[in-house]
């Protein structure tokens, strides 16, 4: 740990007292839990680098050394834990730990005192880590003026000054030295490496940054550093170069760097003037030196170094903040133009068609069935469909479509929607569908809505290695779990609460970064002219996630995008809950009409209480059950005498006596789709509606309603007719060429 620059005992190791968490580079090897070798040489390389910043001969309590002005120790190993999940930090921490414990072998302490500063280190790598990962920015992109802020009050100032007073209690205790005094020189030698070197850490080594940065930032970068480093040469060799002249035109160099590159720019200038700075100090030389200017001259290299990158770091940021803000707003005015444009012409066009359609149905109607001209004139009407259902694509992305909302349960909307996808599935690509229990009311366009979930998930079945996911969820408290992290993406409002949140996941390797803030504008797509697997050829048309942006935002909801990392890519459609009061007064269904006809339904179930309600339940909606105990239908589907064949659906209540052979073979002739109720025990104690490969699971306690809506998604019916169930969709491809099974 520092010493204090009054002390008069010999050198001791500064660095017990003052460590710092790490999260300095985002390896990929690092989240690779297969790979514990490269981990552990890591964690050896860092401690090695530890130790070295650490060595008695570096920290003497003087004046003229490292530990007075600045203690760089902890701020690497901060940036090297911050991108690192907590199952990783151990090895980390025991290697600071050890390193620490090697240190101090060279110094008067005793092995007491020793292991409580190298503890002390331990605590302050993890406390700056922690509170970075969890109340700053969890990638460790700093690329907003809050997450500065947060940044500048948690860490240097906060996290420090804790971090100080234990330092300064302990030598206190081991070295008598002045408590305060102590203390403000390892909050300042402290704060000043974490609000120097931390960002820079992270602005250059994390993988979001990274993506991030143009080209042209690099350059600007290098030539930042050379000449912050070559003033604070100039000043060091040159006796009369003023201290004022330096420090503007230092500060002249950084807002240029910070405007004309980024944060990352701004920060390898900072880096590079603290770090010549620093050591020319060291050595006695420029106007900083203690041998010019004693204790103050150290004091005004501090005071000048903080101001400097608090400077250039948040006129960087407020310089990007701009910049995507602009950007967002161009996205606007894009969407506004196009809605313009392509809301005329689609009026035109629609006037146009519906003039050849009338004249095509016309002739049809005048001539005799047979005669060769009805086959053309078939052709006509079958091109003026697909005209209108290009028209119906255009007027949406141009939000210029009609506007009737009525009280929908999102859940009748998901069943449709998935309704209509799965047989555009590619191969190999399951759909796995998670709805609550309860009614999820929401006022909506129903066409428009269903289209927007249609498109999310072709979307995601095209970007999907194996597997595409739909949760639905509605709260009106706080935020589901999974939502913790800043969305890489956005259109329209992020809402928090009373709303619905429509999530389609998809195991795909994620969007390119450098595609993430095109996604939703109008005609982008980055399809390859070979199309996904299962798509022969074409290209997309750019329409399908500008139809999502633009019904979510006609309906006062957003969609978000969360992608990269090694994490499933996830759009989460926004949309407000309808009121308690609304909803009262305008049922979702009213009255619920019958969902079948007298069709036949299979009830296999040991209960016989459990049976007999459920065949009440769905008689109640229409079906003719017919009910089983699972020991009478031991030998087989004989025990069915032939219903099996013309039953709609088989209802399977969970129970021991009821095998998983049985359920299969009763299943298998014809391909029943079917219905599981049981417990919840597979979806961790949630009641839910799964739907996966044909079969529909309705887990825990459930009610007339959730049956309901349950047989819905089973067999495809709905209590209104959907909002289109021909015509091609949209394949949106705004992820990059993996979109692809």
């Amino acid at each position: 740990m520092q010493r204090n620059a009054h002390a008069e005992l010999a050198p001791v190791s500064p660095a017990k007292g003052t460590a710092g968490p790490g999260g300095m580079l985002a390896m990929p090897a690092l989240d690779d839990p297969a790979n514990p070798f490269r981990l552990a040489l890591l964690a050896v390389l860092l401690a090695f680098v530890y130790a070295i910043l650490s060595t008695p001969a570096a920290y003497t309590s003087r004046p003229d050394t490292l530990a007075a002005i600045i203690w760089p120790a902890p701020a690497v190993g901060a940036a090297l834990l911050w991108n690192l999940p907590y199952r990783r930090w151990p090895v980390f921490l025991v290697a600071i730990f050890l390193s620490m414990m090697l240190v101090g072998d060279a110094d008067p302490l005793s092995v007491g005192a020793d292991a409580a500063f190298a503890l002390l280190n331990v605590f302050e790598v993890a406390l700056y880590a922690f509170l970075g990962q969890r109340l700053v920015c969890e990638k460790g992109d700093i690329d907003s003026t809050r997450k500065l802020a947060r940044f500048m009050f948690l860490l240097p100032l906060l996290a420090t000054s804790l971090v100080a007073a234990l330092g300064a209690t302990i030598g206190a205790v081991t070295k008598h030295t002045e408590w305060l005094e102590e203390w403000r020189v390892l909050l300042v030698g402290n704060g000043l490496a974490v609000l120097v070197l931390l960002p820079a850490l992270l602005a250059w080594c994390s993988r979001q940054a990274s993506a991030d940065a143009s080209p042209g930032d690099k350059p600007v970068a290098v030539a930042t550093a050379v000449l912050a480093a070559a003033l604070m040469a100039a000043a060091a060799l040159l006796p009369r170069f003023p201290e004022e002249v330096l420090r503007a035109l230092l500060s002249l160099v950084l807002v240029w760097a910070a405007i004309a590159g980024g944060l990352r720019s701004a920060s390898l200038g900072v880096l590079a003037a603290a770090g010549v700075g620093i050591g020319l100090a060291v050595a006695g030389y420029g106007p900083y030196s203690p041998a010019r200017g004693g204790e103050e001259g150290t004091w005004e290299l501090q005071v000048d170094l903080a101001g400097m990158a608090v400077l250039s770091f948040f006129v960087g940021i407020a310089v990007s903040e701009r910049q995507k803000l602009n950007l967002r707003l161009e996205r606007a005015r894009r969407f506004e133009t196009m809605g313009f444009l392509t809301g005329g012409i689609a009026h035109d066009f629609n006037n146009i068609l519906g003039a050849v359609g009338g004249y095509a149905e016309l002739a049809v109607e005048r001539e005799k069935a047979g005669l060769p001209v009805r086959a053309p004139l078939g052709e006509v009407a079958a091109a003026v469909a697909r005209g209108k259902d290009l028209t119906e694509q255009i007027l949406l992305a141009g939000r210029r479509g009609a506007r009737t909302r009525q009280a929908s349960d999102l859940r009748d909307l998901v069943s449709e929607a998935v309704a209509l996808a799965s047989p555009l599935l590619p191969p190999g690509v399951r759909l796995t569908v998670r709805v609550p229990l309860a009614p999820v009311p929401v006022r909506v366009h129903r066409g428009q809505l269903t289209r927007a979930i249609l498109n999310l998930l072709r979307n995601a079945s095209q970007a999907a290695a194996g597997r595409v996911e739909l949760r639905l969820t509605a709260s009106a408290g706080q935020l589901p779990a999974g939502y913790a992290r800043e969305a890489d993406t956005g259109v329209g409002d992020m809402l928090e609460r009373d709303c619905a949140w429509l999530d389609v996941l998809d195991d795909g390797s994620g969007v390119a970064p450098a595609h993430v803030h095109q996604l939703f504008d109008p005609f982008f797509s980055s399809r390859s002219s070979q199309g996904g697997k299962g798509h022969g050829k074409g290209h997309g048309t750019g329409l399908g996630l500008a139809i999502v942006a633009g019904v979510a935002a006609d309906h006062a909801g957003g969609v978000a995008v969360w992608t990269g990392r090694g994490e499933r890519t996830r759009f989460c459609l926004m949309l407000p809950l309808l009121a308690e009061q609304d909803a009262a007064q305008l049922p979702l269904v009213a009255p619920p009409p019958p969902l079948g006809q007298g069709e036949t339904v299979l009830v296999v179930a040991q209960d016989a209480q459990a049976r007999e309600r459920t065949e009440d339940a769905l008689a109640a909606l229409g079906f003719e059950p017919a009910g089983y105990d699972p020991a009478a239908l031991a030998g087989g589907p004989q025990g069915l005498q032939g219903l099996e064949e013309h039953a709609e659906l088989l209802v399977w209540l969970d129970s021991p006596a009821a095998s998983d052979n049985l359920q299969a073979a009763l299943r298998q002739p014809t391909g029943l789709p079917l219905l599981r109720c049981g417990s919840t025990g597979d979806t961790g104690g949630e009641a839910l509606i799964t739907q996966e490969a044909g079969v529909v699971t309705i887990s825990g306690p459930f009610d007339g309603a959730a049956l309901r809506q349950a047989v819905k998604m089973a067999t495809g019916r709905s209590d209104a007719p959907p909002a289109r169930r021909d015509g091609d969709v949209d394949e949106e491809e705004g992820k990059e060429g993996n979109l692809q099974p």
